[in-house]
């Protein structure tokens, strides 16, 4: 994706990454993944290539992996769904875990929309300097939950990671409710942050063809991915992105109201919802399970919990994605500027 706050120029000439050759580029990289031979091929042809073009791997072992995982190609072998899954099982085994950030075929479905769309956009409804926001969770096509928000706010441009703030921590309070720990994928309505409420302007540029057919696309291509069980929609934005996409598969759908709410307006909704969700979800934890209605004003130690450790990316301050919401636009310039305040 383009940086948010690099202007396009229309100048530049135009590089095909297919004609790119590999010397002088990774070079002193490839001598130790592929045959010296390959050196001056393109990535794409090397990808296309079998997998004896690899260093150590001989033409038998090529073909013992076509046959046990269908690999035939390199570029196979990164999105393999064998291979990927091995990795997720040995990253959710390690003391310190971390998002490492989408799989290669992720960063090419996120990347199908340029970033011009929402930089050059006439309503100028979107904040742009801090660039796009689009998931958090899982992305290894193991999620049985797939939760819609609406765009992301100052913690998460921090984190670059959907509901890490304080809407965030009460909305993973309510996914352990119903025992889902893990199995999720949260994406966005907007991957960038929206200027003033999802008002009649902000529903007419929601259903604008470049970006409804992108959203479908992400929330087909999930379904299509992992065995998905129920779609979550938080708030009036990811509502009607919902209702105006065709699930054509007929996948439950359940409508709640946006954890920034007033209590008043969440509880009861939520507490309509809680047992029936619970219910048709397979938990990843039943133990975790937790009916109790929600009651009184929001409360950090009864209402919230803390974003894993495995949603956010690696390096991100401990203290980030707890206790609420940790940073706030600058009132001296809110478009440009975060005040970001530590634990």
């Amino acid at each position: 994706m383009r940086h948010p706050c690099r202007e396009p120029n229309s100048l530049q000439p135009q590089i095909s990454p297919d004609s790119i050759p590999n010397i002088g580029y990774m070079s002193f990289a490839l001598e130790k993944l592929v045959n010296k031979a390959h050196a001056d091929k393109s990535f794409k042809t090397l990808g296309e290539m079998s997998l004896d073009s690899l260093n150590g791997v001989s033409e038998k072992d090529a073909d013992l992996l076509k046959e046990a995982f269908g690999i035939a190609a390199i570029s196979d072998m990164g999105s393999n769904p064998f291979f990927l899954a091995a990795q997720s099982i040995y990253r959710a085994s390690l003391e310190n875990e971390y998002d490492p950030g989408p799989p290669p075929f992720w960063g090419q479905k996120f990347s199908s929309l340029s970033d011009d769309y929402f930089l050059n956009h006439p309503s100028d409804r979107f904040r742009t300097a801090f660039g796009g926001v689009l998931y958090r969770g899982r992305l290894d096509d193991t999620a049985r939950v797939l939760v819609i928000g609406q765009d992301p706010s100052t913690d998460e441009a921090i984190a670059r990671r959907a509901f890490v703030g304080s809407a965030g921590q009460r909305l993973q309070k309510f996914l352990n409710k119903v025992g889902i720990t893990r199995s999720y994928t949260i994406m966005n309505t907007f991957a960038y942050s929206i200027k003033g409420q999802f008002d009649s302007e902000m529903r007419g540029i929601s259903l604008e063809a470049p970006l409804k057919n992108f959203r479908d696309g992400l929330m087909d291509t999930i379904l299509e991915r992992n065995p998905i069980q129920a779609v979550l929609s938080f708030g009036a934005g990811a509502r009607h992105a919902v209702e105006h996409w065709d699930n054509d598969n007929n996948i439950k759908v359940f409508h709640l109201v946006h954890p920034t709410a007033p209590e008043s307006t969440t509880h009861p909704n939520w507490n309509d919802q809680l047992a029936e969700i619970a219910d048709f979800i397979e938990p990843d934890d039943a133990t975790m399970g937790d009916l109790t209605p929600y009651s009184g004003r929001w409360n950090k130690a009864v209402h919230m919990t803390d974003i894993p450790r495995y949603d956010l990316p690696y390096g991100t301050p401990s203290w980030h994605g707890t206790n609420g919401t940790n940073s706030r636009r600058d009132p001296a310039d809110r478009i440009k500027n975060i005040i970001w305040e530590s634990v």
